[in-house]
């Protein structure tokens, strides 16, 4: 059973294989929009943090390289250290040309060398090759770089002059870059994934899409930026400051944007059930009693998860937890999957809520009066699972009690017999009796320390 996991696999035979979130829709219908672009175009693919963009875009590359085409994956954010992302931009698609197109090395090694000029802003270098006519890059060495960096130049408009000039050169050679793709047998296009920028230092961020901008603006490049739209936003506004218009400086970027559909819950859960090897831990639980505990966990999980709107990343991050409280319950013991996986979600989508109710002093009653200031709440409570895991909220911090003077069970009992109120209402508080009384046998009233200590050792470990 597996505790951790690793990045799902994208097979290249077989992008979809693992498709646990219907994306192969989504990435066919783009793709037949790549196929009818011919460059230059950027396209923003705009989800979310942590709602599967990376899975997405490695998904769309291995379908789009199985179309013929040439696709290259830059993940902005673990570059981010470099001084300019035009640099490693060029790194990553020089290595890329000495796997698949050797005969291109030429053009990349001249657009290299400029973009090294560009990236650090070596303008008297740029105007001392423009005024003295050195109208070949090719033959330009580190040395000479160096040694024309090292004098001045006065005339600002020559330093203009040749800094547009250097511009366009690094655009020609990158064009004929592009242009082996076709001669190779691939598309025409050159497919530049851009990940994480989101993520990245806004200086950094703001300087790629700049890059993009101005430098990529070439025939048949063609970049996918996977980004969270509104937290890019905040990055321009910390470069450029609060009075930036974010919405509308950054159409200057994006050609067009897509916003990913919202993924199947459900789905994601059983991909993520089937992934950590949850079956494994369940098949060894043979007792009668907890033969409904893998159904308990997926009926909760996906309901929780749900109410507080948590992203994918959330989602795997709260079962690796629930994982983590696995490895410690023997087969033969209780695991208590709602009480346990209804404060793993809180943890994560109300931990000052989960605090109180846990940890200190607060009642079941406050968690319920929160639970039911969400959206879809109310619904919730009133349905079998919501009902359920009020029980075992009401069981677990009412810890040693004697059941019949409860407060919550009294309460409840009365409300069976109270004809005031609707059949449903008085069905529910049944339903509810029945439960707190099956929970008050000894060895199966949840104990609130026992879950809460197994949910904290869980996040300690890194994840």
């Amino acid at each position: 059973m597996e505790f951790k996991l690793p990045p799902l696999d994208v097979p290249r035979d077989n992008p979809f294989k693992f498709d646990a979130l219907s994306r192969k829709q989504s990435i066919e219908a783009l793709s037949n929009l790549i196929a009818a672009v011919t460059g230059p175009f950027t396209l923003a693919i705009d989800s979310p943090w942590g709602t599967g963009k990376s899975t997405f875009v490695r998904m769309w590359k291995a379908h789009l390289e199985s179309q013929g085409y040439l696709c290259l994956y830059f993940d902005a954010w673990s570059t981010d250290f470099a001084s300019d992302p035009l640099v490693a931009f060029l790194g990553e698609l020089e290595a890329l040309s000495r796997t698949i197109l050797p005969s291109t090395t030429a053009h990349l090694q001249r657009a290299k060398k400029i973009a090294t000029m560009l990236a650090r802003r070596a303008l008297p270098a740029a105007g001392k090759i423009a005024t003295a006519g050195l109208l070949d890059i090719d033959e330009l060495s580190r040395k000479t770089l160096s040694e024309a960096a090292s004098d001045t130049i006065k005339d600002l408009v020559d330093v203009y002059t040749a800094e547009k000039d250097l511009i366009q050169r690094f655009r020609e050679s990158l064009s004929k870059t592009i242009s082996e793709v076709q001669a190779k047998g691939k598309r025409p296009q050159l497919i530049v994934f851009v990940d994480e920028v989101d993520r990245c230092k806004p200086s950094f961020a703001v300087a790629l899409l700049e890059r993009i901008k101005h430098l990529f603006d070439v025939p048949n490049a063609i970049f996918v930026l996977a980004i969270d739209k509104s937290q890019l936003a905040v990055s321009l506004t910390a470069v450029y400051g609060a009075g930036l218009n974010a919405e509308e400086y950054l159409r200057r970027f994006l050609d067009l944007e897509y916003l990913l559909p919202k993924a199947n819950a459900e789905s994601f859960f059983s991909s993520l059930y089937e992934r950590f090897g949850l079956d494994a831990f369940f098949k060894e639980r043979t007792h009668s009693d907890l033969q409904y505990e893998s159904k308990n966990l997926a009926e909760a999980f996906n309901v929780l998860s749900n109410l507080y709107d948590l992203s994918l990343r959330a989602r795997e991050q709260c079962l690796t937890r629930i994982r983590v409280a696995m490895m410690t319950t023997p087969s033969n013991h209780y695991f208590y999957p709602f009480l346990l996986t209804t404060l793993v979600v809180m943890r994560a989508g109300a931990p000052l809520v989960y605090r109180r109710y846990a940890m200190e002093e607060g009642k079941t009653k406050d968690v319920l009066e929160h639970i039911r200031s969400l959206l879809g709440g109310e619904k919730m409570l009133s349905e079998h699972v919501g009902t359920v895991i009020e029980a075992h909220l009401i069981a677990a911090k009412s810890g040693g009690w004697n059941q019949e003077q409860a407060p919550e069970y009294q309460q409840y009992n009365l409300r069976t017999s109270d004809q005031t109120i609707s059949t449903k209402e008085r069905e529910r508080a049944g339903k509810m009796v029945t439960i707190l009384n099956d929970l008050s046998h000894m060895d199966r009233r949840p104990s609130l320390p026992y879950v809460v200590n197994k949910i904290e050792l869980a996040t300690q470990f890194k994840q």
